[in-house]
C-alpha cells in the first residue's frame, strides 16, 4: 500500500522562541492600547486653549497625572517595539512578520514625534494630534498583522 506524502508529513511544533515573540508581541499590544486610552483622555481633557508652556517637560509636569503616564508609556512602547522587530528578525524568517515589525515600528516612532511636536505646540497643533492618533491606529494594525503572520512560525518538526 502506497502512502501519500500528507501522510507522512511531520506536525509542525510551535516552540519557546515562537511563543516568547507572540507573548512580547500581545504586551505591546495591550500597552498600545492602554496608551490609546490615556492619550484620548489627555487630549479631551486638556486645558482649553492649550497648556501654559512650550516647554516639553514642563507642559508635561502641568498637566500632570494622565499626561505624565502616557509619555511613560510611549517609553515603554518604544522599547517593546525595538524588542519585537529585533526578535522578528532573530526568530523568525516569515517576511510577514518582519516587515509588518519594521512598520510597527515606524509607526510607533512617528507616533511619539507627533506627541512631542503636539506637546511642544502647548497642546495646540491639531495636525500633530492627529499624526500621534493616525500613526496610533498604524501601529496597532501592523503588530496584530504581526501576530497572525506569528502563528505559522515553523521552530521545529516532529519526526
Amino acid at each position: 500500500m502506497m502512502e501519500t506524502k500528507a501522510a507522512t508529513a511531520s506536525p509542525v511544533v510551535r516552540g519557546r522562541t515562537s511563543r516568547g515573540f507572540r507573548i512580547v508581541l500581545v504586551m505591546l499590544l495591550a500597552v498600545l492600547t492602554i496608551q490609546g486610552w490615556t492619550g484620548d483622555t489627555v487630549n479631551i481633557f486638556a486645558p482649553a486653549g492649550g497648556a501654559s508652556s512650550s516647554d516639553f517637560f514642563a507642559t508635561l509636569q502641568s498637566l500632570g497625572g494622565f499626561a505624565l503616564w502616557h509619555a511613560g508609556e510611549a517609553v515603554l512602547l518604544g522599547a517593546l517595539a525595538v524588542v519585537v522587530l529585533v526578535l522578528a528578525f532573530v526568530r523568525s524568517t516569515s517576511s510577514g512578520v518582519r516587515i509588518a515589525s519594521v512598520l510597527g515600528l515606524i509607526m510607533v516612532a512617528s507616533a511619539a514625534y507627533g506627541g512631542v511636536q503636539f506637546v511642544n505646540s502647548g497642546l495646540t497643533d491639531a495636525g500633530a494630534s492627529a499624526q500621534m492618533g493616525g500613526s496610533f491606529i498604524g501601529a496597532y494594525a501592523f503588530y496584530f498583522i504581526a501576530l497572525y503572520y506569528s502563528r505559522n512560525i515553523q521552530e521545529a518538526k516532529l519526526n
